[in-house]
C-alpha cells in the first residue's frame, strides 16, 4: 500500500511544468530510485520528461540489493 502512495506520488511530481521553458535545457523534475522487493528483486524507477517509468535497473547495481 505504501508503495503505490509513493508511486502516485512521483508520477505527481514528474508532471511538474519547467518554471521556464527553455529548449537547451529541460528542467523538468528528473530522478533515478532503486526499489528492492524481497520477492521481485530489484527495480529502477526513472522519473524523467514528465513521466515515471519502471523496469529492470540498466546499471550494475546488485551490490547493492545484498
Amino acid at each position: 500500500m505504501s508503495l503505490d502512495w509513493f508511486e502516485e506520488r512521483l508520477r505527481q511530481i514528474a508532471q511538474i511544468p519547467a518554471s521556464y521553458q527553455d529548449e537547451e535545457y529541460d528542467e523538468r523534475p528528473r530522478g533515478l530510485f532503486l526499489v528492492t522487493h524481497d520477492v521481485d528483486g530489484m527495480s529502477e524507477w526513472r522519473v524523467h520528461n514528465g513521466s515515471l517509468v519502471i523496469g529492470l535497473p540498466d546499471g550494475d547495481y546488485r551490490y547493492l540489493d545484498a
